[in-house]
């Protein structure tokens, strides 16, 4: 190539071009995700890249179109830009002027950050039509990982928190031909040596699983709801799935939540209700269980 011929300015103006394509188009992808616990849990993947891969690409494009966007504009297009902040006068920018256009963007900066922050409509449709699409990937139950970051665990404590016999299941992949050093590795890394998702590693021993001792609604205490939901995937659940689940009456925890002073109806889920009082979800499962 001959670099005399190597026009810097056409080439940033490419660069732009084409790392704005690729941080649209990953950015799209990565809207449309699953949430990371899932797509970790299942190994979810688009085009054959995994929703790491993609955050990555995006990464690495949108330093490039950073980079290049500053290259284009300064020096190349730095007196043109400048023209367009200010009126003139006597020759010159009076920057205590500024033109129309200038007001109008950093106005619709201005309502656009406040949209984001605040989640008012219209910009909450968006928010809502993000959320639905991250769900829509979860098929079945299964698709759910029993606690956040579940791939992550060793396969003895993952045993251990749910409540299965270690040699059992220990057995029972060795017999399905997964191949793996033994128990200190996690879900995620033998379903890596297998070509599998965690999640299916997790099917293969999910029938060792014990169900805890069914425990008293009166019995439970700060302690106990620590050790039995924490890590569990609280925050996802409505108040209405896990009342059923364990077995307290919907009213009552309606009533316990509206004396701290959260009223609420049942459909939102945990985290929701736990903004409210900006406390964590586990904080609201405690003033429903635990009668003092």
């Amino acid at each position: 190539m001959d670099k005399k011929n190597l026009n810097v300015r056409s080439l940033m103006t490419f660069f732009v071009a084409a790392s704005f394509l690729a941080c649209i188009i990953t950015g799209i992808v990565i809207f449309i995700t699953p949430q990371g616990r899932i797509a970790n849990w299942v190994d979810w993947e688009l085009l054959g890249l995994l929703k790491e891969d993609w955050a990555n690409i995006h990464i690495v494009f949108s330093v490039l179109f950073i980079i290049a966007g500053i290259i284009h504009l300064y020096p190349y297009n730095w007196p043109t830009f400048k023209a367009f902040l200010a009126r003139r006068e006597n020759g010159r920018l009076n920057m205590k002027k500024p033109r129309k256009e200038v007001i109008f963007a950093l106005l619709l900066a201005g309502v656009l950050i406040t949209g984001a922050v605040t989640k008012a409509p219209p910009f909450s449709y968006l928010f809502d039509f993000n959320a639905w699409a991250k769900e829509a990937w979860v098929v079945s139950d299964d698709f759910q990982p029993p606690f956040g970051h579940a791939e992550e665990v060793a396969l003895a404590s993952f045993s251990k928190k749910m409540n299965m016999d270690l040699k059992k299941a220990v057995a029972e992949l060795r017999s399905h031909g997964l191949k793996f050093e033994g128990p200190r590795q996690s879900l995620g890394e033998i379903a890596k040596l297998n070509g599998m998702s965690a999640m299916d590693v997790y099917m293969r021993i999910k029938k060792f699983e014990k169900q805890p001792e069914a425990v008293a609604a009166s019995a439970y205490t700060a302690e106990l709801v620590e050790e039995r939901f924490n890590g569990t995937g609280v925050g996802k659940k409505t108040l209405t799935q896990l009342c059923e689940k364990i077995g307290f009456p919907m009213d009552k925890a309606k009533k316990r939540l509206s004396k701290a002073g959260v009223e609420a109806t049942g459909t939102e889920t945990m985290k929701d209700l736990a903004n409210k009082l900006k406390v964590t979800p586990i904080d609201i499962l405690k003033l429903v269980l635990v009668k003092s």
